[in-house]
């Protein structure tokens, strides 16, 4: 089997290292954002992962195999099971509920990357659409694993620990590890797709460097 998921990973290496630079993650793994900038992200993080969640439905009727519906499943209950069950709590600790979360104004660099991503899971093919999605749980890893090897005691006394943990540690490398093999099955099976379906990603990596640039820049706003 050809690995080229490396060389996709690869090509968006750079841009993840950018994202490392950026404030807001510099802040979130000091633990020195102000509360108004860490409530915006979760927030705006949280009507991504709505929306993200919606992506896999798509995604479940193109599967072609068991084994393509598992995995689907698989990360969709990580997403649900960890990430958006932390950020649930934090919005409610903060007087927040769903409906604040879905009347907020999103931000022009967010919904870019959703409609985006969804556009590529309604209207691409399988492996297309896996490429739309997997920079988002594969950057998380790869950025925060590599903050927390140059610095192990970033998460002692952090105040957003809860949101950093889950990204952190041999289960976390474990995931990325079955996503890319996942995505690897899917490149070999539609090998034509390569420079297109690396494009997508790289997309996908660009947009998750907007994102963290519009957590630390922009103001939350409320549609009401």
């Amino acid at each position: 089997m050809i690995d080229y998921m490396s060389k996709i990973i690869d090509d968006s290496l750079p841009i993840w290292e950018e994202c490392i630079k950026t404030p807001f993650v510099q802040g979130l793994i000091s633990g020195n954002l102000t509360d108004e900038q860490i409530t915006k992200y979760i927030v705006e993080d949280t009507r991504y992962l709505l929306n993200y969640a919606k992506c896999y439905a798509y995604l479940i009727t193109k599967c072609n195999t068991l084994e393509e519906i598992r995995m689907i499943y698989d990360i969709l209950a990580f997403v649900n099971e960890g990430e958006t069950s932390v950020r649930r709590a934090f919005i409610s600790k903060h007087g927040l509920n769903d409906y604040d979360v879905e009347t907020t104004i999103p931000d022009y660099e967010s919904q870019i990357y959703i409609d985006s991503m969804m556009n590529w899971c309604a209207s691409g093919s399988i492996v297309e659409g896996t490429m739309a999605i997997l920079p988002c749980m594969l950057s998380y890893g790869y950025i925060f694993n590599k903050c927390y090897r140059e610095n192990p005691n970033m998460l002692e006394n952090n105040p957003f620990r809860d949101i950093l943990e889950g990204y952190i540690g041999d289960d976390m490398e474990d995931w990325c590890k079955a996503w890319s093999d996942f995505g690897n099955k899917l490149m070999n099976t539609y090998p034509n797709s390569f420079e297109k379906c690396k494009s997508i990603f790289r997309f996908s990596s660009l947009r998750e460097l907007e994102f963290w640039k519009m957590s630390f820049n922009n103001k939350l706003e409320f549609n009401k």
